[in-house]
């Protein structure tokens, strides 16, 4: 009986946290498809998934008005604009420093200048990403 409850054990010890369990994981996670979404559009849909509850709202009114435009349906995820959003450098590090549910990522690159902050918000447990998007 011993054996089995220190396997279990063993097994919930090494499995491994998502990559939304942090903000950089979510960030890392969000940029890798985003980056993926230039040739496989599907990634968008999974990029989408990892906004914060703004970037969403944003993009679920430009998917509106869109579709009033055109004349047919577009999913909020259609409006996330495949290589639109990507780092104009290899990132080198990340920290995050918390505040509560809120989370600004630091990343640095490689070269002089190259650095960026990304916010990032807890929703239900996970970390998304609150990209700046264009004001409507």
């Amino acid at each position: 009986m011993f054996r089995y409850a220190a396997a279990a054990l063993l097994l919930v010890s090494c499995s491994r946290k998502p990559p939304d369990a942090t903000p950089e994981g979510a960030l890392r996670q969000w940029l890798e498809l985003m980056e993926e979404s230039v040739e496989s559009p599907s990634s968008r849909k999974a990029a989408y998934a990892l906004l914060g509850p703004k970037a969403r709202s944003n993009l679920k009114e430009r998917a509106t008005r869109t579709s009033v435009v055109i004349g047919r349906r577009i999913e909020p995820y259609e409006a996330l604009a495949q290589g639109w959003f990507s780092l104009r450098f290899r990132h080198r590090t990340m920290r995050a420093e918390l505040v509560g549910d809120t989370a600004n990522v630091f990343v640095e690159g490689y070269g002089d200048g190259e650095h960026a902050t990304v916010t990032c918000v807890r929703e239900l447990g996970h970390w998304r990403v609150e990209p700046v998007l264009p004001e409507l």
